[in-house]
């Protein structure tokens, strides 16, 4: 798969847990896992200057000095939109080489769109990127935000999406006929598609799929990818990673340990037939609907939106 010019492969990851804060983290072996994925097959890795205030993109610019091949990709903050060009500059000196550039949210509403989308174009312009996307964008605001750039094309849309979320779906159609990729971050519901027991992360008990999975919806979605694991001989994980492909998404997992990693990297293998991609379908054909960001968000003034992540600490 190719986002714009950016030949990612079929799955990437995430390193939103390399931030610290909001995940437990065993940072040695954190480490060792991304090791693994990008020395066998991924070669795409995606971060934030949100997570961790930068620790996230510092882990991946250490992790990419010696790893050329892979694409590296980062989000300005949605409270940063004028001021997208100062923040890849950090966000480079941290990393060593910016190739996809994105918006990790809408701006408030009071921000004209086209305006907070050129200030993205700018960091292109002036040499900081190769590419620049968005994120958490829906259908809707992605089209009028293809509308905006004078000289970039949008690449890509990063929204949650996975069996137990799947309101991206209209926007990953939207993606195929306007040429931009959805990436979709949470691709495993942070594990709760996959398995019953997870740990107590504190990214977890703020997401809404974990309490969908606990539903008899979602207990039936987790024992139908767990049946077609067993049957493949594969892990769960791999077996959603293979979903994704198949739906048309760019899933970026997160990695904590050697046994995740490796279950991503048996995912660049795995091809679901129509018939397992179907299954999965209809399992989770309840969870269809829903929104992909809050929109109460974008009516949050851009200042207390930098307090309220402060606070946060993800």
């Amino acid at each position: 798969m190719k986002i714009g010019s950016l030949d990612v492969g079929i799955v990437g990851v995430g390193a939103w847990q390399a931030g610290g804060g909001a995940w437990e983290v065993d940072f040695a072996e954190l480490r060792k896992a991304y090791e693994f994925v990008l020395d066998n097959g991924v070669r795409f890795v995606d971060t934030a200057e949100v997570y961790g205030n930068g620790k996230s993109e510092e882990f991946v610019g250490e992790l990419v000095k010696s790893r050329p091949h892979v694409v590296v990709a980062t989000k300005v903050a949605g409270f940063n939109w004028n001021k997208a060009l100062k923040s890849a500059e950090r966000s480079r000196r941290r990393l060593g080489r910016i190739d996809l550039i994105q918006l990790h949210w809408p701006p408030p509403f009071y921000v004209p769109l086209c305006k907070a989308i050129r200030e993205l174009e700018k960091v292109v312009a002036n040499g900081l990127a190769a590419e620049m996307g968005v994120s958490n964008f829906d259908s809707a605001l992605m089209e009028e935000a293809l509308t905006c750039p004078k000289k970039y094309d949008l690449v890509s849309d990063q929204v949650v999406y996975n069996p137990l979320q799947r309101a991206a779906e209209r926007l990953i159609e939207l993606g195929r006929r306007r040429g931009f990729v959805v990436i979709s971050w949470s691709p495993l519901a942070k594990g709760a598609a996959v398995k019953e027991s997870l740990g107590r992360d504190r990214a977890r008990s703020m997401d809404s799929a974990v309490k969908r999975a606990r539903s008899p919806e979602g207990r039936a979605v987790v024992a139908t990818v767990r049946k077609i694991a067993e049957a493949r001989g594969v892990s769960p994980a791999s077996v959603v990673l293979a979903w994704h492909v198949a739906k048309g998404a760019f899933p970026i997992p997160g990695v904590k340990t050697r046994s995740q990693a490796e279950d991503v990297v048996a995912a660049l293998k795995l091809v679901l037939t129509e018939a397992e991609v179907k299954e999965i379908d209809e399992a989770s054909r309840a969870f269809v609907a829903g929104s992909l960001w809050p929109g109460v968000m974008r009516a949050i003034p851009g200042f207390l939106q930098k307090l309220a992540f402060a606070l946060a600490k993800i």
